[in-house]
C-alpha cells in the first residue's frame, strides 16, 4: 500500500499530521522554497514527537545553499532519527554530482538514505535532467518527482511517466509530489508510487504557507490507501 508523506513546519503540525494518518513525517519550511530547509531546532522538536519506528525525512533546500562561505553549520546530532534526506538541484553547476557527494560526506550520517529529487519542471529550475540524475554514480535509495515552481502543479508528460516506470524497475522507493489534484490522481494511480508526498493539499485553503489541517490529512490518507499497490 502507498504511504502518505506529509511535510510539516513545526512539532505541532507533526502531531496533527500523525493524528490524520501520515505514514512519514517530512520537515521543511515552505516559505524557503520548494525544498525549503527548516531550522535545525525544528528538526529536533519534530523528532521528539515522532513515534519510534515511524520514518522521518528532512528537506535540505537546494544544493547551492550548501556551497561557499555561507553554508549552514550543522549542529551535532541534528540528523538523529532522520531516515531520508533530500536536496534540490536547481541552478547547479557542472560539478553537481561531486558537490552532492561532498555534502553527504560532510553530514556524515551513515544511517540516512538519500532521495534524489527530480524536478518535473527541471528546465525552468535550471536543474539536471531526470536521465542525468538517474545515471549518476552517486548512490541514492529512491527518487522524488516534485515541482520547483510551487505555483503550478506537476505536469506529467509521457516521458516523465515512462521514466518513473523505468525507475520503478530498479530502485527501492518511488515518491511523487508536486500538487495532488483530482486532475492528476489517475496519472499518479497508474504510476503506483510507494509514497505520495504533500504539503499544500493538506493545508488550509490548499495554501502550503498556511497551517496544516488535520481533516485534510485524514481525507487524503483515505485516498492514498485506495491507490493501487506499488509494483515490486
Amino acid at each position: 500500500m502507498a504511504r502518505l508523506l506529509v511535510s510539516v513546519r513545526s512539532a505541532e503540525e507533526a502531531k496533527r499530521a500523525l493524528a490524520g494518518g501520515a505514514s512519514i513525517i517530512d520537515v521543511k519550511e515552505p516559505s524557503n522554497g520548494s525544498l525549503g530547509r527548516a531550522a535545525f531546532e525544528t528538526w529536533r522538536e519534530v523528532y521528539h514527537v515522532v513515534p519510534a519506528g515511524l520514518r522521518m525525512s528532512v528537506a535540505l533546500g537546494e544544493l547551492s545553499e550548501w556551497l561557499g562561505d555561507s553554508q549552514p553549520e550543522v549542529p551535532p546530532k541534528a540528523l538523529d532519527g532522520v531516515r531520508y534526506c533530500k536536496v534540490g538541484f536547481a541552478g547547479v553547476g557542472p560539478n553537481w554530482v561531486e558537490e552532492w557527494a561532498g555534502l553527504a560526506d560532510r553530514l556524515n550520517a551513515p544511517r540516512v538514505q538519500w532521495i534524489a529529487v527530480v524536478y518535473t519542471d527541471w528546465k525552468a529550475a535550471g536543474a539536471p535532467s531526470p536521465t542525468s540524475i538517474f545515471n549518476t554514480n552517486f548512490r541514492f535509495n529512491g527518487v522524488l518527482f516534485d515541482t520547483w515552481d510551487k505555483s503550478k502543479p506537476a505536469v506529467w508528460t509521457s516521458e516523465l511517466i515512462d521514466l518513473a516506470a523505468e525507475f520503478r524497475e530498479d530502485q527501492n522507493a518511488l515518491a511523487v509530489a508536486g500538487g495532488l489534484t483530482r486532475e492528476n490522481l489517475d496519472v499518479i494511480a497508474a504510476i503506483r508510487p510507494d509514497i505520495v508526498a504533500v504539503r499544500g493539499a493538506v493545508c488550509e485553503g490548499g495554501d502550503r504557507l498556511r497551517d496544516l489541517d488535520q481533516s485534510r490529512v485524514e481525507q487524503l490518507a483515505e485516498v492514498v490507501r485506495k491507490l493501487p499497490e506499488p509494483r515490486r
